[in-house]
């Protein structure tokens, strides 16, 4: 039950991405994802693109626990994303892709807030990123 519950959340979060409105109103509404992670391992951490084409992730905020973080970043879209995340001494990045799941990246992140976005062209600007808070 346990591991269905883990599984889950992380499905959950996987629905996080890369992509951009300057809609507040729908940021603002986007629920936090929550990474989880197996007794063990590194915590995941899922983003994802909007699968649309979108210019924005599907969640705007994300909330992890302090430790070692494994990002997997996804996108569904036919548009090139990434996703970098930066703050606290941070500044990690997937590979740019389109139409596929990029290799994971693994960093340490200690409590406090970063920043998650697409650092390809000019898509941060058009307002894909996000805040995730580690605890």
């Amino acid at each position: 039950m346990r591991r269905l519950f883990g599984l889950a959340a992380a499905a959950a979060v996987l629905v996080a991405g890369c992509g951009g409105t300057n809609d507040k109103a729908q940021s603002a509404a986007t629920p936090a994802a929550t990474a989880t992670a197996p007794a063990g391992s590194a915590m995941k951490l899922a983003i994802a693109a909007d699968p649309g084409g979108a210019i924005r992730f599907t969640h705007t905020t994300l909330t992890a626990k302090a430790g070692r973080v494994e990002i997997e970043f996804s996108n569904r879209s036919q548009l090139p994303h990434a996703v970098t995340i930066t703050g606290n001494g941070v500044d990690a990045s997937t590979k740019v892709v389109t139409d596929a799941d990029a290799p994971p990246v693994t960093v340490d992140l200690k409590p406090g807030t970063y920043t998650f976005f697409c650092p390809v062209d000019d898509h941060r600007e058009e307002g894909m990123q996000g805040t995730l808070t580690v605890r």
